[in-house]
């Protein structure tokens, strides 16, 4: 006699995943350690959530990157989809293989979800580009030396320069999921990562003699690539993947020690905005559960001004 199991057991796949779906993320996790099989089909639903969530179909991504003497002139940056992948693949593991990966049902495969990340493109801003100046005009040097700058046809470039004292600059960075709505309002907001991104000397040095060797075609594109990402927290949850070009301003002493370092400036152009995915899953839901809230209410972020 063959007994036949009455639980939720021996639902399909198809129900299970239709009522494990109605679930947050968070309270999936712990609904993992239930069996193999539950872990499988949560390891696939949370798959999905993260690539859907990352194209941000109906939110924004905001970057807002300055040094501290920049932080009023500053505009926020709009943020252009690119992927999603395992960050140490550097491109050769596509979303599909992730997915295949998880068709064998192993355990363990969620750890390899908390390694996904979400590529971004900071883009131009469109409305404050009278901001960003070839050369500013006014203010204080250190304010123009370190101010965003029309220097690439696509990409967003920032000016760093560091005193003959200096080892590195500071890059405030903050990241944010909005709602965006009619007229300039926005429906939500919610923070993913606020931190600080040091630019060291050093740093800035050999990613700018690479790049030149690369322009030169005596070097190769991907050496360094991983090199030219830049975490603004510990916990690697955001970072910015960028270019150095070095520049002459033109302010280099005339008498200078030989043990003496020298002021540098260059500037750095925005390739990559990268985010952990999972964390910025758990932002976009958030991000809704905000909005359902706080219905009928909106942030207003706009001029006044006649």
């Amino acid at each position: 006699m063959v007994v036949q199991s009455t639980g939720i057991g021996a639902l399909p796949n198809e129900i299970l995943i239709s009522i494990l779906s109605t679930f947050p993320t968070l309270s999936l996790l712990p609904l993992t350690l239930t069996s193999h099989r539950f872990h499988s089909l949560i390891a696939r639903i949370l798959y999905h959530r993260l690539v859907e969530t990352a194209q941000l179909k109906e939110r924004t991504l905001l970057l807002e990157c300055y040094h501290p003497t920049t932080k009023l002139s500053t505009p926020s940056l709009n943020c252009e989809y690119l992927g999603t992948n395992v960050l140490e693949s550097l491109g050769t593991c596509s979303e599909e293989d992730v997915y295949t990966d998880l068709e064998d049902s192993k355990t363990g495969q969620l750890g390899k979800l908390a390694s996904l990340y979400s590529h971004f493109r900071p883009l131009k801003p469109e409305a404050e580009r009278r901001t960003i100046r070839r050369h500013p005009a006014g203010g204080s040097f250190i304010m123009a030396a370190n101010d965003l700058v029309d220097e690439h046809e696509e990409l967003v470039c920032q000016n760093v320069h560091l005193e003959a004292e200096e080892l590195f600059s500071q890059l405030c960075t903050v990241t944010n999921v909005v709602k965006p709505g009619p007229r300039g309002f926005l429906l939500g907001c919610v923070n993913i990562s606020e931190g600080i991104t040091r630019v060291w000397r050093h740093w800035l040095a050999e990613q700018a003699k690479l790049n030149a060797e690369d322009a030169s075609g005596s070097g190769s594109i991907d050496v360094g690539r991983g090199d030219r990402l830049l975490w603004a927290d510990n916990n690697k949850t955001v970072g910015l993947r960028m270019r150095v070009i070095e520049r002459d301003d033109g302010t280099a002493p005339v008498l200078r020690s030989t043990d003496e370092d020298e002021a540098v400036s260059y500037t750095l152009q925005y390739e990559e905005l990268v985010i952990r995915t999972g964390q910025l899953l758990l932002m976009v839901e958030q991000s809704i559960d905000q909005e359902v809230s706080h219905s009928g209410k909106a942030i207003v972020i706009g001029s006044w001004e006649e």
